[in-house]
């Protein structure tokens, strides 16, 4: 019987995967086309992914329910993106930084619709407010982690305040994702990136290496 419940578990969370993957497509899709949010109705969503409504209610309370879900996929992606800078060697150069945050950019800009979605909404919904804060303390953590360790072997400045300095290049880059990139062209969007880059490499690492 254990092995049974287990299945059934696992089953409903592959599909609830498969529908949340369906339904941020048409998320994305009638976001990027013009429509607000706020304004759409589950009945429209559901129409856009070719679901039935019912289907939708099963996974989902609502429509802030499914933007919390959306927002922890688009914020996990975006991290895993930002771990490739993390994760460089100590003798990674400027380029390389410059790549990894050219993946991040990358990555937001793939999701942009979604992730103006839930800062918007994050305005007036407690719960998205809640859960997008949560997540972005995640990544505050992570790269407070890596600011640490780089002190620690030599590859990053001495004297930083780990927790703040992290605090504010990623509060800094949640708004310029947002306000600057969201909307850029590609050629204004590489000199983005550039001005990015420089601003962590002079933060964090010039003269370290």
């Amino acid at each position: 019987m254990p092995s049974v419940t287990r299945k059934n578990r696992s089953n409903r969370a592959q599909r609830r995967e498969s529908v949340q993957a369906e339904l941020l497509g048409a998320v994305e899709s009638l976001l990027e086309g013009g429509e607000s949010y706020t304004e759409l109705s589950v009945e429209r969503l559901v129409a856009e992914a070719g679901l039935s409504r019912s289907t939708f209610y099963v996974y989902f309370e609502d429509k802030g329910d499914l933007l919390r879900a959306l927002a922890e996929d688009v914020i996990v992606e975006i991290g895993e993106a930002g771990r490739r800078w993390w994760d460089l060697p100590p003798d990674a150069d400027k380029d390389d930084i410059r790549e990894a945050l050219t993946e991040v950019f990358r990555t937001y800009r793939s999701h942009r619709a979604v992730f103006g979605a839930v800062v918007d909404t994050a305005a007036y919904d407690q719960g998205v407010r809640h859960q997008f804060g949560a997540l972005v303390l995640g990544l505050i953590s992570e790269l407070a982690d890596h600011i640490r360790t780089g002190q620690q072997e030599g590859y990053v400045k001495q004297g930083l305040d780990p927790d703040r300095t992290a605090a504010w290049l990623t509060w800094m880059a949640e708004r310029g994702l947002n306000q600057l990139v969201a909307s850029a062209s590609p050629e204004e969007s590489e000199k983005l990136v550039a001005t990015l880059t420089d601003i962590v490499w002079n933060t964090l690492y010039e003269g370290t290496r």
